[in-house]
């Protein structure tokens, strides 16, 4: 259910005021009415690689600062990650480069999970309509309180823009999660929903303009959102980087689906956003990415893309065809997708 008040907090930050605009944005969105002593909780980062790259992953002194303002709130602080897709590097791995092992050391509270190590159960949902199932780790549907998403802001070539609800597909557990990308609005409503996604920081000390969200130009930016409301704060970060959120699928599916509130003038925020507005961030897709668009839309083909004995040979000419550049173009490639696709046997 969404919250009575949507609250955005918004504010510039640096390395030394930080851990105290953390805590004043806590303080905002009256944190202490979503979360208590008795609390467990998990923090989420958006570690999409294996070491820190400004506007791709969460720094690790907000890693850090997060940890701090929030281990003498709770009970217990999980932080965790999943495996890199497709196998390409294990969650410990990156979590030891952004210091989160180090930074876990000092807090006698805290512990830092690989996702893809822990059990995990199917849960299927109708979601707005849509019957759509996710595996996912039992920790993070029956053992905490609340999720904290702490993502960044991105332009995304698939998605648009990538925040704090899209920072949850790294909860999957599945390094291959590529290969359930069809309707993935719907299951990322649900996962947000499963997660009890109810406090987000967003780490605006970056930004990825660009093709998003593994390359681009990134941006310093100096921002920090808190909120109670996924739905708002990811509404308000599309603003602020003068994104079309109607072109970011989830929001819509997540508001429907009874998750928050992305009506700007709706949002209660300590000031005013309209001045608070970054340059007009461009995401982008090179014709490459329209091969992708067609494995968002079946299971069978992902599968046989991604995971069947075709694939190195599928692999081999997507890196010949690489994009270098927005008009670069992978024609053959695409050519033989669209004729699978357009199959009468690709039902998935």
């Amino acid at each position: 259910m969404p919250v009575n008040s949507p609250k955005v907090y918004i504010n510039n930050i640096n390395e030394q005021n930080l851990l105290e605009e953390i805590q004043n944005g806590l303080e905002y969105i009256q944190a202490n009415e979503i979360i208590n002593e008795d609390s467990v909780i998990f923090i989420k980062p958006n570690l999409t690689d294996f070491v820190h790259k400004p506007g791709i992953t969460t720094t690790p002194q907000m890693i850090k600062a997060v940890i701090e303002a929030l281990s003498p709130r709770v009970k217990k602080i999980f932080v965790g990650e999943s495996d890199g897709g497709n196998y390409s590097y294990s969650a410990d791995t990156s979590l030891k480069n952004h210091g989160v092992f180090d930074v876990a050391r000092h807090f006698p509270n805290v512990e830092v999970v690989n996702l893809s190590k822990l059990p995990r159960t199917r849960v299927t949902e109708t979601v707005c309509g849509k019957n759509v199932w996710v595996d996912f780790p039992d920790l993070l549907i029956n053992e905490i309180d609340c999720l904290v998403s702490v993502p960044v802001l991105k332009t995304h070539a698939m998605t648009h823009g990538t925040f704090s609800i899209k920072n949850l597909w790294g909860c999957y557990p599945d390094s291959m999660r590529l290969l359930y990308h069809k309707n993935l609005d719907y299951k990322l409503a649900l996962i947000s929903k499963l997660t009890k996604n109810k406090i987000q920081i967003i780490d605006g000390f970056w930004a990825l303009d660009g093709h998003g969200p593994m390359e681009g130009t990134p941006i310093k930016t100096n921002k920090i959102l808190i909120s109670n409301d996924p739905v708002a704060v990811d509404s308000s970060a599309a603003y602020l980087m003068n994104l079309d959120k109607s072109k970011i699928g989830h929001l819509d599916i997540s508001e429907q689906f009874g998750l928050g509130i992305s009506d700007i003038n709706k949002i209660q925020f300590n000031k005013d956003v309209h001045k608070e507005k970054l340059q007009k961030f461009k995401p982008y897709k090179v014709r490459l990415d329209y091969f992708s668009v067609l494995l968002f839309k079946s299971e069978i083909l992902s599968k046989m893309v991604l995971s069947s004995p075709i694939t190195p040979l599928i692999y081999k000419v997507v890196h010949l065809s690489r994009p270098k550049t927005k008009e670069h173009t992978a024609l053959p490639i695409i050519k033989f997708i669209v004729i699978l696709n357009e199959s009468k046997y690709l039902v998935g």
